[in-house]
């Protein structure tokens, strides 16, 4: 059984011998990354900001101002998303952002162009993370 995700299968292997342990809070958490991932997705999808690239994005990312500068040149297309976010889920969403673009090249999330595409695989990889079964 999966404890904290409410849409996963279950049954035989391998959803019987998986169990993750998430607070409430991490849950809200990622379940904001997904919605944020989501509206991003749907920025990307659009077209309008393919003028946003991965250097653009990595400035923004490594200078702080992230969610201001996503808020400005997304505006209604992630509104609702940065919404949701709390100032502590920013600060913690900055941190991690800050240590995915100094540890990995951008290819290494498959993304060589699109700086919203780059958030959207970064956010992809923390619930991953978050949801990575750590061996006995």
């Amino acid at each position: 059984m999966i404890v904290g995700c409410d849409f996963a299968p279950s049954g035989p292997w391998p959803y019987t011998s998986l169990q993750m342990f998430l607070t409430s809070e991490q849950q809200i958490e990622i379940g904001r990354w997904a919605v944020l991932a989501t509206h991003l997705n749907g920025a990307v999808d659009s077209g309008k900001h393919d003028h946003i690239d991965t250097t653009v994005v990595l400035k923004h990312v490594n200078d702080g101002d992230v969610f201001e500068f996503l808020g400005t040149e997304l505006g209604k297309d992630v509104e609702y998303a940065l919404a949701k976010l709390t100032d502590v889920h920013r600060h913690k969403l900055l941190h991690h952002w800050r240590t995915m673009a100094e540890a990995y090249e951008t290819y290494q999330f498959h993304v060589r162009r699109s700086g919203l595409a780059l958030l959207v695989a970064y956010l992809l990889h923390l619930i991953a993370v978050r949801h990575a079964q750590i061996p006995k």
